[in-house]
């Protein structure tokens, strides 16, 4: 039989995962939405041009994608 200590430890610890899931269901989401507006260059680069936002240009396509979304260009 579990101890009050020990399943108040379970507790925590599941509601910890929950959150974690629900955090990278989250950003997998934004980034499916983000990775259209993504464009490649001749040169190896990668750009966005979001809808009233301004010009961004990158080397790494993840670079452009964590813009986009720290930006709150998709939501």
């Amino acid at each position: 039989m579990k101890t009050n200590y020990e399943a108040r430890e379970t507790r925590i610890h599941n509601l910890r995962m929950m959150t974690q899931d629900r955090h990278l269901a989250r950003l997998e989401r934004l980034e499916k939405k983000a990775a259209p507006m993504v464009g490649e260059l001749a040169g190896g680069k990668y750009y966005a041009f979001p809808v009233g936002g301004k010009y961004v240009e990158s080397a790494s396509h993840t670079e452009i994608v964590d813009y986009l979304i720290r930006n709150k260009y998709v939501q």
